[in-house]
């Protein structure tokens, strides 16, 4: 995941740079794997990602740093239902927590499948101002 996670990091950098976009403006949407991969990078790469909207994630680091995620704002959305990353879903959010991000954490009546549920939380926690500096 390590090497995965710097490869991602390193193509989002480039792509804000070549396309002349704010990182501080972009929203990384990431389910299942995708969002393990979104967490992992803000985990091992703090400020290349400063809101992100997780869905169905699960911490998949063996080791975490004690990265500062200040200014960071998250969303993790688990399922009810899910048998597989939904026991998972509170660690998550205690690592996030415990590392300063802002996080706003949510357990809906799913499995692991994304449905309507899942985009309507998105879009009112995209409406919503951040309550980060």
């Amino acid at each position: 995941i390590h090497a995965e996670t710097a490869a991602y990091g390193q193509f989002a950098t480039e792509a804000a740079r070549v396309h002349g976009l704010d990182p501080k403006r972009a929203t990384f949407l990431g389910y299942s794997n995708g969002a393990n991969v979104v967490s992992s990078l803000m985990l091992l790469h703090p400020g290349v990602v400063r809101q992100a909207a997780l869905l169905r994630a699960m911490p998949v680091l063996d080791m975490s740093p004690m990265t500062d995620l200040g200014g960071t704002r998250v969303l993790i959305v688990a399922g009810a239902a899910d048998q597989t990353y939904g026991p998972f879903a509170p660690a998550l959010v205690t690592l996030f927590s415990e590392r300063h991000a802002e996080v706003d954490a949510r357990i809906i009546a799913s499995g692991h499948e994304f449905g309507d549920a899942d985009a309507a939380i998105v879009r009112r926690w995209l409406a919503a101002p951040a309550q980060v500096a």
